[in-house]
């Protein structure tokens, strides 16, 4: 292995460690809470499930102006302005004492998570690997869902032991002590080149479509869908996945260590998804995700049986947040690097429409229906529909031609 090797796996691991503090005490431990918030505020499940729509619509609409600052430039800066503002947050989330005051701190958390983990991250490691890309994705990306599962126990443990603003306070601290330091000491946006570029510079060389022409692309297209799909039933189930378990009779404990274990599965299963990506392109594995996922609903329909139940969270653990790490994969194995950043940017808005409206249906439909069944069979059709997505979407080089064959008959009729 070259010292330039050595390095890029070096990043992996600290990008490893940003996802877990950051996306895993940010995003993920929104189950855990949810119960807590409405216990503490007595709101609504409607009005509760608000504040992670919040946290969507943020962090979506924050993602098109990282995309564009990562194209422009060094990720180390974009993600340092991340991990500040999401320890900011939390830290304002410890003080809140109302729901507007909930909201704006999980407002910003979104702009935390939004600059200071997935995209940045993928960003680093599509350009620091080539073929063994889908392994170091897969291993970045695994950070999201071990965070999931060690600070859902951390977050629970607290709240029982102290309440909610302490678990806050307590979720800021390793991101101003460990992630703030390791994110200026290590992440580079681009192996060292012989020739010194700036960010713009080097990315203009790559291979690629810019983004007007990746518009005239039919996987661009259903990138886009594949995005809202995964986006709309994961955070529809997930965020309500702790209350269903409670609203089935397990315990609090019982149902914060079916997430927790849910994350840990997931975890092993993105390491391994991105592995077989890498055998068999992320456009085939992204179909195979989203089916098993419309799977472990069907089998979360039946998890009043503890052996179903059991069933449900090895089958859902083992993929939901897969699409995390396999649609950035996808990007790049469609549409090329040159101004992956930005596209990345742009697709995940529809990522950010499915993430908001997500928790929202599932608090409406058990708000008028007092049963989460019907929004679990909505989100089994629209996982369906995500694999005829992921399905349709071409290779690079198939697209390209496909595209300018297109722009010669036009130019010629």
């Amino acid at each position: 292995m070259t010292p330039q090797e050595r390095q890029g796996w070096f990043i992996v691991g600290c990008l490893f460690v940003a996802m877990l503090l950051v996306f895993g005490s940010g995003y993920d431990t929104t189950p855990t809470f949810l119960p807590a918030l409405l216990k503490t505020f007595g709101w609504s499940r409607a009005k509760t499930s608000l504040i992670p729509s919040l946290l969507a619509l943020s962090l979506g609409l924050c993602v098109i102006p990282v995309g564009w600052a990562l194209d422009r430039f060094e990720a180390k800066f974009v993600m340092l302005v991340g991990t500040i503002a999401a320890g900011a947050a939390f830290m304002l989330a410890s003080r809140a004492h109302s729901f507007f005051a909930m909201a704006s701190a999980y407002l910003l958390l979104g702009v935390g998570i939004a600059a200071g983990t997935v995209i940045p991250a993928s960003f680093v490691v599509a350009n620091w690997f080539g073929a063994r890309r889908g392994l170091a994705m897969g291993i970045t990306s695994a950070g999201t869902t071990t965070g999931g599962m060690v600070m859902n126990l951390v977050a629970a443990r607290v709240i029982a032991a102290h309440g909610l603003r302490a678990a806050y306070f307590v979720l800021a601290i390793p991101i101003f002590a460990i992630v703030v330091p390791l994110v200026t000491l290590t992440v580079r946006s681009r192996a060292p080149g012989a020739v010194r570029m700036s960010v713009a510079e080097a990315g203009a060389k790559l291979d690629g479509f810019d983004t007007s022409v990746a518009f005239r692309t039919r996987s661009f297209w259903m990138i886009v869908l594949a995005q809202f799909c995964f986006a709309l039933a994961a955070t529809g189930v997930l965020i309500h996945f702790n209350q269903y378990l409670i609203d089935l009779h397990y315990s609090a404990a019982a149902a914060a260590n079916a997430v927790s274990l849910s994350f840990g599965i997931t975890t092993v299963g993105k390491i391994l998804m991105g592995a077989f990506a890498d055998r068999i392109s992320a456009r085939i594995a992204l179909a195979v995700s989203f089916v098993v996922q419309a799977v472990a609903l069907v089998l979360a329909l039946g998890a009043t049986h503890l052996w179903i139940m059991a069933l449900f969270v090895l089958t859902f653990g083992a993929t939901f947040a897969v699409p995390l790490m396999l649609i950035p994969l996808l990007i790049a194995e469609s549409m090329g690097l040159r101004r992956y950043g930005s596209i990345s940017g742009i697709t995940a808005v529809a990522n950010t429409i499915g993430a908001a409206l997500g928790p929202i249906v599932s608090g409406w439909i058990f708000d008028f229906a007092h049963s989460y069944t019907i929004a679990f069979e909505v989100y089994i059709v629209i996982y369906l529909l995500g694999a005829i997505a992921s399905w349709a979407c071409r290779p690079y080089a198939l697209e390209r031609a496909m595209t300018l064959g297109s722009t010669a008959a036009s130019a010629l009729a």
